[in-house]
């Protein structure tokens, strides 16, 4: 009887606690009981002494019911004290000062000191005794112990990154959550003042800030100078169109006093941006940018411009710096304009994260660890700009390979890490990974496994073995792609995998039938709703229903944005319409996919109305300049059996103003995949046309050598 008694408790307490993440190393000393303590604050403590004390009382109240009280020095009482920052008693004792963002937690006899008042009281609450905030969209955990049995581990810690940010949806608006959490964000995402632990930033300008604070409509008439010139012509340059003038002294004025008033604005903002608009249209032809370009790169026009503007602000704020972007063409580092002591390089390598290239650790992409190697040689100040899920709504596997970039960041020296994530209400599996990421952020030596483990035993309840395994099933996929990598390829699933998962999410609802879980079977069907086929029609009416009634029951929504998240329903519905009613377009084969969707490149191209296009409408150039239509192989890849191979055609109608050479090139196609360098494909001649109408060209084949090849015809 005594043995199967034990083994209930044993049981019951697994299951309660689970996975302890977060717990510190060390020998852990006993606390007197709570309720002998005073909070002590020095005779005049800063704001974060006050908010510490208030986080430390509150959380010890609720999770003991012992109500502290607090005072300020000189203190004659009875007992012992838990000592809130510089007091004068742990000066006395002489508790080590601590500077930045490092805590100290340290103990003499029965009295707690805490140096790094903020950061040194939540690392109690949390690493000692266990509390936690998971989700930003539900309450803190506080798990309840007797007074008299707190224990601490006496420690000190800095944290390996200064600045720490995920831009998730399912963290970003909590300035609590991140506050809870130690963010110390780059953006206005998050808004934590300095006496919650944050300050670094919390500005309004923030990234691509050339327009934001010069932008045309205000600057361009009355001082068209400080515009790029382009073609001899000064150009009104937009966010999404061309830059500034790099070495015109106006353009580092007017920053310098536009920021100036932000400054005194927001008074505990210390990191400010001046940095490019987000296009590649980055030239000035102006003589002296002409000269710095040639000499040093676009990446040195951007760090000279930004460099002016520290410069000038540092004489009134020696503590600010300015940021600026190593971003596209502004990612090499340049040959002779190094930052300033103020300056500081924020690393975002877009083009090494698209789509397959986001399941590759950072330290297998070339050409990212050629820049990261130089660019931490040649700066004091570097932070990066990960891409860490793709704009779309479906099992994501890259925990693994974060984790293995945390590794890599700290190991380089870098001092401050944003990860952007997709810009969706619901991302899969997205508050799993928004609390992962900051614990990593915050240490990047925590265990990943554990982590996760924690996390899901801490939210799901019943269901957490169904989504322990849904999310094992995911992270096995990535390890078996990245074992058998190649070029070009992405994670596929097996049908096995996919059917595995559809019965762990719908099991676990019906467990728990919550939104969380109603919203990662919702990320989830989405997978299957890329394509419908006349092979397929049934299952991907079956998922689209189940779909459209999760999001109604829970009040989801795919998107916040009401126009986008209508035209994720309403493209999903119409395929399922277009398969039903039949397909007009002429098709080699029952396996043949048309690929409708078109990403187009404003200002350039536009659709015209025209009959004789099998969508009703056509691209048209505007202007006489290249210009390109766009198609993902997201829908190729759903659909085709692999291997295999396919005719790629296209479908055009020539309206020419003058007459062509038989060998001049009309048009080109050509297919671009993630990880393999160069592009493949090849022109039509004029010869090729048979007819004014419209016809089909067939261009090349694709082989479909691996069922995850990603990329762009």
């Amino acid at each position: 009887m005594k043995k199967v008694v034990c083994f209930l408790i044993l049981l019951c307490a697994a299951f309660t606690y689970g996975a302890d993440a977060l717990k510190p190393a060390g020998k852990a000393v006993k606390l007197a009981p709570l309720q002998e303590y005073t909070v002590l604050l020095p005779a005049k403590p800063a704001e974060q002494d006050l908010f510490a004390s208030e986080q430390l009382v509150k959380y010890l109240k609720e999770m003991t019911g012992v109500a502290l009280t607090v005072k300020n020095e000189p203190f004659n009482g009875k007992g012992n004290v838990i000592s809130i920052g510089e007091t004068a008693l742990a000066k006395k004792n002489n508790i080590p000062q601590v500077t930045a963002q490092t805590y100290r937690l340290d103990c003499r006899g029965k009295d707690l000191f805490i140096k790094g008042s903020v950061y040194g009281v939540i690392a109690f609450l949390e690493e000692d005794l266990g509390i936690r905030w998971y989700r930003k969209d539900e309450s803190p955990y506080i798990p309840k112990k007797s007074a008299s049995d707190l224990m601490v581990v006496p420690r000190e810690y800095t944290p390996v990154f200064d600045m720490r940010e995920p831009i998730f949806d399912e963290a970003w608006h909590h300035t609590e959550w991140g506050a809870f959490n130690r963010l110390q964000p780059y953006s206005y995402f998050f808004n934590i003042p300095a006496k919650m632990g944050g300050g670094i930033s919390n500005s309004k300008f923030f990234i691509h800030t050339y327009d934001e604070v010069i932008p045309a409509k205000k600057y361009y008439d009355k001082h068209p100078d400080i515009f790029p010139l382009i073609n001899g012509k000064r150009h009104r340059s937009t966010q999404y169109d061309g830059q500034l003038c790099y070495t015109n002294p106006k353009v580092a004025d007017i920053f310098t006093e536009e920021l100036e008033k932000a400054i005194q604005e927001r008074p505990g903002s210390r990191l400010f941006s001046v940095s490019q608009n987000d296009n590649n249209n980055s030239f000035c032809e102006c003589e002296t940018c002409k000269k710095l370009i040639a000499e040093d790169g676009l990446s040195g026009a951007a760090i000279c411009l930004a460099n002016n503007v520290a410069e000038r602000l540092a004489k009134k704020y020696p503590d600010i710096r300015i940021s600026t972007l190593a971003y596209n063409e502004t990612q090499n580092i340049p040959t002779v304009t190094r930052p300033s002591d103020n300056t500081v390089i924020f690393y975002a390598p877009i083009r090494q994260r698209a789509m397959a290239l986001q399941y590759l650790p950072w330290e297998d992409v070339e050409i990212i660890m050629n820049q990261v190697n130089a660019w931490t040689k040649f700066t004091k100040h570097f932070h990066i700009w990960d891409y860490v899920n793709t704009p779309r709504i479906v099992p994501f596997p890259n925990f693994d390979v974060v984790d293995r970039n945390f590794a890599l960041w700290a190991k380089c020296g870098v001092k401050g890490v944003l990860l952007e994530s997709a810009e969706y209400n619901m991302n899969s599996l997205g508050a799993l990974k928004s609390w992962v990421f900051t614990k990593k952020l915050w240490n990047p030596a925590w265990n990943m496994d554990l982590l996760i483990e924690e996390f899901i035993d801490g939210t799901y309840g019943k269901s957490a073995p169904e989504m322990k395994e849904y999310v094992a099933i995911q992270r096995n996929c990535w390890k078996r792609f990245y074992a058998n990598r190649r070029p070009g390829d992405s994670i596929k699933f097996t049908d096995t995998e996919i059917k595995r998962m559809q019965e762990l999410l719908e099991n676990a609802y019906k467990k728990t039938p919550n939104a969380k879980i109603a919203s990662e079977l919702c990320c989830f069907y989405a997978m299957g709703l890329t394509v419908c086929t006349t092979k397929n029609v049934a299952q991907y009416e079956k998922a689209l229903t189940r779909v459209k009634e999760l999001l109604k029951k829970h009040n989801l929504v795919y998107n916040t944005n009401k126009k986008r998240n209508e035209a994720i329903l309403s493209d999903w519905e119409s395929q399922l319409a277009d398969v039903k009613k039949g397909n007009n377009i002429p098709l080699y084969c029952e396996d043949s996919v048309i690929l409708k969707d078109r990403d187009l490149p404003g200002g350039v191209i536009k659709f015209v109305e025209d009959k004789g296009a099998y969508s009703g409408k056509a691209a048209r150039q505007v202007r006489k300049t290249d210009w390109r239509v766009q198609w993902n192989f997201k829908k190729l890849v759903a659909a085709v059996p692999k291997p295999s191979v396919y005719v790629a055609r296209f479908r055009l109608k020539p309206e020419l103003k003058k007459v062509y050479s038989p060998e001049d090139n009309i048009c080109s196609l050509h297919l671009w995949r993630a990880g393999i360098k160069g592009v493949q494909g090849r022109y039509i001649k004029y010869k090729e046309l048979k007819s004014k109408d419209y016809q089909f060209i067939d261009v090349f084949k694709v082989y479909m050598f691996t069922n995850a090849v990603s990329g762009y015809f």
